[in-house]
């Protein structure tokens, strides 16, 4: 039996000509990334990374991956690969953002190669029984957490049943009716999975937080305590407050792995939230110190979870930067939200690690519940007086399954239904009586030039840190899409 695991196709040309970028596994916002046929960021795609890895070492079938949005695919491009390849089962997430494109690719994948589709991930887990019974070329859909559910439907198949529906966290017919498992357990050890496959989905051009290329992604965790309205993670493929953190030992082992396979010249932990247990952080670290790994690392963390000592220690380990969130300036905002996050604290962080050497990335996100004109000021003041190294900006998108979709909803907030229009980096689709959606659109476009001037100045100061991330861009995807990717990049911070 032949399985793809496949991050579908990341390129779209309209009708006038018009080429558009998407990410989607991988990404906590499913978004259009860029107007270019390659852009500067990709996220690497953990669930379907994992389930391969699983699935190669604990099945028999012949299983490969394959990321057409970090290939710069179109769906012709992506359909050739495909069926070169003769899936007898194809595994891949779905998106909100592109639904409408995936299932027309799918169907006719499915029409032209006669493959069984499983699909997973974030909008699958929310819409998993309509999908199916609108969709007669979707055969199954795995709930939540895949990774042992794809495992289970691969044995069942290759045994030649024709009845699943004994398999947890599973979506499927059985006498032409659909069948609903409900959602399997979440997965008590996370070392119990292999590393994430790193063969198929090139470990080295994935870039994310990245100073020194070619950067892993790995991550230590899986969850988070907090309850943002707008998470998918938390409220969609967790549904859970629960935090799992990995056995320190095995994270250390893990890097040694991708040093000596991958020459790993750095790592980005991109855990929801690295540091959110102060002993997980300090194993972690003991255990970096313990084997002389000696490769800087960075993380997305949390001003509210840390604290000075934990970021000596990250720095004495090899830490050189952390991504965390401030969403807004508003505590008004930050407690509509779920996020306790003290903007004191926030303020008192940047200037610990600025002590340690750890550089910081603060996110915003404009639109949330409450949001009006003057909480967007004080979001922007607060970012420019934050003295953060880098920043960034999205619109909050309420993506069905979250309570900010239901609340939103509930309220009339919505201006957009349309899938398609569900967009961190598109027109926002919620609009508030004293803040309408275009004063959003607006205010996102005054905040993301300076935020995107921020970093540009940022990387012209390091040119060398520059440089090695574009030359091993360079190597894997050639020098033309290279400087696309950098055109697309300096244009962000002018238009």
């Amino acid at each position: 039996m032949n399985v793809l695991f496949a991050n579908l196709a990341g390129v779209k040309v309209d009708p006038d000509g018009k080429v558009r970028h998407f990410i989607k596994a991988g990404s906590r916002w499913p978004m259009t990334i860029g107007y270019a046929k390659s852009v500067d960021y990709y996220p690497f795609p953990f669930w379907l990374a994992y389930a391969l890895a699983l699935c190669k070492r604990d099945t028999k079938a012949a299983c490969s991956g394959l990321d057409g949005v970090v290939m710069d695919f179109t769906d012709a491009e992506m359909l050739v690969e495909v069926k070169r390849r003769k899936p007898d089962l194809i595994v891949t997430e779905l998106a909100a953002l592109t639904l409408a494109d995936d299932l027309r690719f799918l169907d006719k994948l499915k029409r032209e190669t006669g493959c069984k589709v499983l699909v997973a991930g974030n909008h699958a887990t929310v819409a998993a029984e309509a999908l199916l019974t609108e969709n007669a070329c979707l055969d199954f859909a795995a709930i939540g957490e895949y990774e042992m559910t794809v495992k289970d439907v691969i044995e069942a198949l290759m045994a030649g049943r024709e009845d699943l529906s004994d398999i947890p966290g599973l979506v499927c017919r059985k006498d032409g009716q659909i069948v609903n498992t409900g959602r399997r357990e979440l997965l008590a050890d996370l070392d119990s999975l292999p590393f994430p496959d790193r063969e198929d989905f090139p470990a080295t051009i994935y870039p994310d937080f990245t100073l020194y290329s070619p950067c892993i992604n790995i991550v230590s965790s899986r969850g988070c305590p907090c309850g943002c309205v707008y998470c998918q993670e938390r409220h969609i493929m967790y549904a859970s407050p629960r935090y799992r953190p990995r056995d320190p030992q095995k994270v250390a082992e893990e890097m040694e792995y991708c040093i000596k396979r991958f020459g790993a010249k750095q790592f980005y932990f991109d855990d929801q939230s690295f540091v959110v247990k102060k002993s997980h952080v300090l194993g972690i670290c003991a255990a970096i110190k313990e084997r002389g790994i000696k490769i800087p690392w960075t993380v997305m963390g949390d001003a509210m979870f840390v604290d000075r000592e934990t970021l000596f220690a990250m720095a004495d380990a090899g830490c050189i930067g952390m991504k965390f969130g401030v969403e807004s300036a508003d505590p008004g905002i930050l407690k509509a939200i779920g996020k306790p996050l003290d903007l004191d604290k926030c303020r008192q962080v940047v200037k610990w690690c600025r002590e340690c050497g750890i550089r910081t990335h603060a996110t915003f996100c404009l639109g949330l519940p409450g949001e009006t004109e003057e909480t967007i000021k004080k979001s922007l003041t607060f970012m420019e007086e934050l003295d953060a190294d880098t920043a960034q900006v999205s619109k909050a998108v309420p993506y069905p399954g979250t309570p900010m979709y239901a609340w939103a909803s509930e309220r009339g907030y919505l201006v957009a239904k349309d899938l398609t229009s569900f967009d961190g980096m598109g027109s926002c689709v919620v609009g508030y009586p004293d803040l309408p959606a275009a004063e959003i659109d607006r205010w996102y476009g005054i905040f993301s030039r300076r935020v995107a001037r921020k970093k540009l100045l940022k990387y012209i100061s390091e040119p060398g840190q520059s440089l090695s991330i574009l030359m091993e861009m360079g190597r894997r995807k050639g020098v033309a899409s290279v400087l696309k990717s950098a055109w697309t990049f300096v244009t962000r911070a002018f238009r």
